[in-house]
């Protein structure tokens, strides 16, 4: 018997992002097949890992860095475009990935990162893995942009934080969007729910706008299965803390799923 094809669209969300790794291995349990993949942030690096059969390599890298791994990643840079080169992350890519070119992967794949001088979104569907997966997961003043043909690429998030529209779609197949740090309820007018701090409310704005975006994204495909994440749990850059978050995306599949068959 055929499996049930999925377009899979990976969304962003920092290091939450690393429960999309819990989707798609539960996805597989239960008998799907991963017929095209789509992310952005690090939704495009989980989804390149896939793509290029190293998900389990990638789980385990992950699954290794705690504070003193982190910190020797960050190769600090004195650029005013962002304080971190991104040179050292781009070598870790090299332990858990080919740099192929898009176009030789087994399933169609594509990223999506930003252009700082235009706002507009750009679409990597050929080319280097590499580059498209670094210039998607730049984040803006924390990464130096990716520089290419006279742009400036940065994060996917900022201008289609779900790239619902850009997943490769088959006859048949359903379409499943995967929200990580989908937001919860808060209770109506209370600012004590907000930390008192710039870089707490700097991150609270950005985190509204992205899931505005998200449920615009959401509202125009009408995706078949929406996986929602919870992002109560852990930080956007808690990166330490992968097991846990690759569980929340296991336990997030199998609410999704069963909901769908009730």
């Amino acid at each position: 018997m055929d499996r049930q094809k999925v377009a899979l669209v990976l969304s962003t969300g920092g290091a939450r992002g690393i429960a999309h790794i819990g989707v798609i291995e539960e996805l597989e349990r239960q008998g799907y097949e991963i017929s095209s993949i789509a992310g952005c942030s690090m939704g495009a690096l989980v989804g390149a890992a896939y793509a290029t059969g190293n998900l389990q390599k990638c789980k385990e890298a992950l699954c290794g860095l705690d504070l003193r791994r982190i910190w020797k990643l960050l190769d600090i840079s004195f650029s005013k475009k962002g304080f971190l080169k991104g040179d050292k992350i781009l070598k870790e890519l090299e332990g858990i990935m080919p740099d192929l070119n898009i176009e030789e992967l087994p399933l169609p794949y594509t990223a999506v990162a930003t252009n700082l001088l235009t706002d507009g979104e750009v679409v990597f569907e050929q080319g280097s893995l590499y580059e498209a997966v670094r210039a998607s997961i730049s984040l803006p003043f924390v990464f130096k942009p990716v520089e290419k043909e006279g742009m400036l690429l940065v994060d996917g998030g900022i201008s289609n934080p779900l790239p619902l529209s850009r997943v490769k779609r088959t006859e048949g197949d359903l379409l499943v969007a995967v929200i990580a740090g989908a937001p919860e309820e808060r209770v109506s007018g209370n600012p004590r729910q907000l930390k008192n701090n710039k870089y707490s409310l700097l991150i609270e704005s950005m985190t509204t706008l992205v899931q505005r975006l998200i449920q615009c994204s959401v509202s125009a495909c009408r995706p078949d299965i929406v996986i929602r994440v919870p992002g109560r749990k852990y930080s956007l850059l808690q990166f330490n803390k992968a097991a846990g978050m690759i569980e929340e995306g296991v336990e997030a599949t199998r609410r999704a799923l069963q909901e769908t068959e009730e």
